[in-house]
């Protein structure tokens, strides 16, 4: 069989035969090439979704609230640890179990109003956005003689702050924390959220202009009045009653 120049091209009554190795050489080469390209041009992506993914999380650490507040309600002790948690009721004296998900947190929060409680803990009222709202009311419907347990969490760590039955359905959006928090949650919060109870200074009054006359300036005013000089007082005769006289 004699070799075909693989530039030779196969005439109507010729047969073409099929490609030979040295034909298949060039090829192999080429497809060669576009592996090793493709392969460069993944390596540089992947590179670059690395950078990404460590410039990320620094970016969205630096976005952490300054106090996170965690409301969780109890759940069933059959739910799986991935679902669950166990947890130890301060004021119930009780252990159970509560959703790790939280029915709602700091994102939902649009106003606080702290006072002092009476064992020197503070309280804390908060008042919550449309979609806080709507979790409370619905919680507080489907959920009624649950336990919801409160944590908050600053740059000292993780507080169980207090833990509180629902017994009735919350329809305004505002939910109150009792007792529990420190002074310093407490300033933690004030930074974080609009304070409904703080006192703010009164704007000052703008000082009305004194009235003066169209028809004449300061300029037409003597800078010095002239005094009138006082008449004398007559002496009055004895036995006169002191009353005052046109005369005088």
């Amino acid at each position: 069989m004699q070799k075909r120049n693989g530039n030779e091209k196969c005439s109507g009554k010729q047969l073409c035969h099929s490609a030979t190795v040295e034909d298949m050489a060039g090829v192999l080469q080429i497809a060669f090439l576009a592996l090793k390209l493709t392969a460069m041009q993944l390596r540089s992506l992947c590179s670059t979704l690395a950078a990404l993914a460590m410039v990320l999380p620094s970016h969205g650490m630096s976005q952490k609230p300054i106090v996170t507040v965690r409301f969780h309600v109890e759940s069933n002790e059959r739910d799986s640890d991935t679902f669950a948690m166990p947890v130890n009721l301060l004021f119930q004296r009780r252990s159970t179990h509560v959703s790790r998900v939280p029915a709602f947190s700091e994102k939902q929060i649009t106003a606080i109003l702290p006072f002092e409680a009476g064992d020197g803990t503070w309280g804390c009222a908060f008042q919550l956005g449309v979609q806080g709202q709507i979790r409370l009311e619905t919680l507080s419907n489907d959920s009624r003689g649950a336990a919801m347990v409160v944590f908050v969490g600053t740059k000292g760590g993780l507080h169980q702050v207090v833990d509180m039955i629902i017994d009735r359905p919350v329809t305004d959006g505002v939910i109150t924390i009792p007792k529990g928090l420190t002074a310093l949650e407490v300033t933690a919060l004030r930074k974080q959220f609009k304070d409904l109870g703080a006192v703010r200074p009164e704007p000052a009054k703008k000082k009305e202009p004194a009235y003066r006359s169209p028809d004449r300036t300061r300029a037409d005013f003597p800078a010095k009045l002239p005094q009138k000089p006082m008449p004398a007082i007559k002496s009055r005769k004895s036995g006169e009653p002191d009353l005052p006289r046109l005369a005088d």
